[in-house]
């Protein structure tokens, strides 16, 4: 295969939360114009206790509905990932997260969307008294039974990428230290 030339990026749209950049790949043959949103990385925790899973419900334009999903969120600027995925799961469901073990890592897509999410998995959790969670970030926080959680992946009532993703590594995780 031929050495691919790739364009200069060039930022095309640009607001607080993410910009747009278009760069342009030489083939040879062919070129293609590839235009990226970025997001910045993003990172989740799957907090489990008693076998039970942490989610957090809250509104996504997309579905015109609620949505069960891990915590997590966009990482900061300079903010260390885990660091910033705790932040995101204490932000969102007043639990503190410790002792974050790596889950997976991925993209949501590899061509548009530039949104690296790292999930961590944790037993090591710490549970806030009087939490009430933002309205404006989410409406509700429950600790799931794992199964229950895994079966709403599967009957699509849990449709978010970070979610589906990182329930079905930490069941995966699970079987493959079973006995």
């Amino acid at each position: 295969m031929r050495r691919i030339k790739l364009g200069p990026r060039q930022t095309t749209y640009q607001t607080p939360f993410f910009n747009v950049y278009h760069s342009r790949a030489d083939f040879g043959s062919f070129s293609k114009d590839y235009y990226v949103i970025n997001f910045g990385p993003r990172g989740g925790i799957v907090a489990a206790k008693d076998g039970n899973v942490l989610l957090a419900r809250q509104y996504r334009f997309l579905i015109d509905g609620m949505s069960w999903e891990l915590p997590g969120g966009t990482i900061e600027p300079g903010e260390p990932l885990e660091t910033g995925a705790a932040r995101e799961c204490l932000e969102e469901t007043g639990v503190m997260c410790h002792n974050l073990k790596p889950l997976v890592v991925y993209y949501p897509g590899l061509d548009n969307v530039d949104n690296r999410t790292t999930i961590w998995h944790t037993s090591d959790v710490e549970i806030s008294t009087g939490f009430t969670p933002k309205a404006e970030e989410v409406s509700e926080v429950a600790w799931v039974p794992l199964a229950r959680a895994i079966d709403m992946v599967f009957s699509g009532e849990i449709l978010d990428g970070m979610s589906v993703a990182g329930l079905l590594a930490y069941r995966h995780t699970l079987l493959q230290i079973a006995p």
